[in-house]
Parts: structure tokens; C-alpha cells; sequence
């Protein structure tokens, strides 16, 4: 095994800096509309849709800010809605398939599959992992779904006197969450620096691209994994890199994605297990239905 501790502290460093700089900000954004009580008159535009995922009204922009920036934003204007452990796999589930579509869409469009196809396919699949969780009654998957979930970071019991001790709290609070959630995926990528220098893995022959692909982007993501999808790509067929890329949409960065939801509270097994399960059948459709047009 090789470790590359140079791109384990680059990566850490740049994912360092776009958590501070995502996560500080929004979260002072999401109190400040919750102090000054705007939060409520924008959740009002979106209940339609938040009722639809059966999350809170005050969700919205958790889900509007995961799905066109990143999951950091996404956690950091949720982490001050004292959200359920129902409520944050929920949004785990939705924000896994379908967030950060306009990066990892322009991926999909470099692999060979295009805008349209690849957000209406996620947009789907988001609400189709969703369906075990709201055809399923949630005290039999949950032992108390409704329990507010406790993560690491909790919200000071402190109330603010004035405006401007409201601010140093909040900013406080949301350095803290920084820094737990830099550990917490400074560890992941530790864990894919690891895997990434195996013996076994810097040797295999590109025959076992698609493997390959799968693996990497499963691990990593669409995102950071982008690097190896597009060297294999040019070992696999039109059909096999399809196979890959919609499995991916439905379940990849299993790893960190998960993790930074499982933080908050939300189950571990549901997400992995449901995301994989539809993130499967995806794959051997598609697999079965190209062998049929080649018969």
C-alpha cells in the first residue's frame, strides 16, 4: 500500500475551505431569517413541494441550496431547524441523489449523457428512493422517527440579549459545525486515500473499467471521482459507461454523503441500503435492456 500524503493534505485543505466558506455564511443566513421571522413567509412559496417529501415547511431552502450548490449548504441551512431523525433521512435520501446538479451535470455531459437526460433522471430517482420511507410507516422503520436529532454540535442554550450577541453566538455555533464537519470529512478522505493506494487497485487492467468506475465514484463521488469516470471511459463501451453514470446518479459519494447526514441523526442503513438497492435495479435494467437490442 502507498499513502499520498501530499493529496491527502490538498484535498483536506481545499474541502476545508469550501466547508468554511459554505457553511459559515448560510448558517448565519438561516438564523438571521429565522430572527428577524422571514423564514416563515418564504417556507410558505415551497409548503406544496416540502409536503409532497413530508419534511417541514422551513426545508426548502436546505433542499433549494443542496440541489443547485452542494450538500454543505444544504446541511447549513438545516442544522438550526431542530429537524426530526425522520426529517434528516429524508433529506438525506432526496439531497443524495439530486444535488449539486449543475457541477456534476456538466460531468454527466463530458461522459456522454446530457443535461436533460441527467437532471430529469435524478429529479425522478429523488423522489423514487423516497418511496420505502413514505409508503412505509415510520415507526416501523424508525424506533422514535420523531426524535430531534442530536448531533455533535448543539445549539447553545443561551439566549441572546441583543442583536449583536445574537450574531457572536451564531457565528460561534457555526465555526464549531465547521470545524466537526471538516474532521468528519477530513476522515473520509483519509479512508479514500487509503483505498485509492492499494496494490491491487493501481494494478488492474483496464478490462475492469466499469468495476473501476463503479468503485471510485461509489466511494468518492461523481465530483472528486470525475478524474477516474473520464480516463476509464475511454476503456468501456457507450452502453457500459450509460450503465455507470445512472447508477451513479442514484448512488454515489455513498461514503461522505451519507456521513454528513448520519451526523445529524438520520439512519445510516436506510440511506446506504435504499440508494443501492434503486442504484442497483438501475443497473441491470439498463444492462438487460442493452443486451436485448443487441439480440
Amino acid at each position: 500500500m502507498t499513502f499520498d500524503t501530499r493529496a491527502f493534505v490538498t484535498s483536506c485543505l481545499s474541502t476545508a475551505k469550501v466547508i468554511l466558506f459554505t457553511v459559515i455564511p448560510y448558517f448565519l443566513l438561516a438564523e438571521l431569517l429565522v430572527y428577524f421571522e422571514i423564514m416563515p413567509l418564504i417556507a410558505q412559496f415551497f409548503t406544496p413541494f416540502t409536503t409532497l417529501l413530508n419534511l417541514p415547511p422551513e426545508a426548502a431552502l436546505a433542499l433549494a441550496s443542496g440541489v443547485f450548490l452542494n450538500l454543505y449548504a444544504a446541511i447549513a441551512f438545516a442544522a438550526p431547524l431542530g429537524l426530526s431523525v425522520y426529517d434528516w433521512t429524508i433529506l438525506g435520501l432526496f439531497l443524495g441523489v439530486l444535488h449539486s446538479i449543475p457541477v456534476e451535470s456538466a460531468i454527466m455531459k463530458k461522459l456522454g449523457i446530457d443535461w436533460i437526460k441527467s437532471i430529469s433522471f435524478r429529479l425522478v430517482m429523488a423522489f423514487v428512493v423516497l418511496i420505502p420511507l413514505l409508503v412505509i410507516p415510520a415507526e416501523v422503520l424508525f424506533d422514535n422517527p420523531n426524535k430531534v436529532a442530536n448531533a455533535l454540535y448543539q445549539v447553545s442554550s443561551t439566549t441572546p440579549t441583543n442583536f449583536v450577541d445574537f450574531l457572536e453566538l451564531k457565528l460561534y455555533e457555526s465555526i464549531l459545525l465547521s470545524i466537526e464537519i471538516i474532521l468528519l470529512v477530513s476522515l473520509v478522505i483519509l479512508v479514500v486515500t487509503l483505498i485509492k493506494g492499494l496494490q491491487i487497485l493501481q494494478k488492474f487492467d483496464h478490462h475492469l473499467g466499469t468495476i473501476m468506475a463503479l468503485i471510485t465514484g461509489v466511494l468518492i463521488g461523481i465530483t472528486y471521482g470525475a478524474g477516474v469516470l473520464l480516463k476509464e471511459a475511454k476503456y468501456m463501451t457507450k452502453q457500459q459507461i450509460a450503465s455507470v453514470c445512472y447508477f451513479l446518479m442514484v448512488a454515489h459519494a455513498i461514503i461522505e454523503d451519507t456521513l454528513l447526514f448520519v451526523f445529524f441523526g438520520a439512519d445510516i442503513v436506510l440511506l446506504i441500503s435504499i440508494r443501492l438497492f434503486f442504484a442497483t435495479l438501475v443497473f441491470l435494467g439498463l444492462t438487460l435492456y442493452y443486451k436485448t437490442q443487441s439480440t
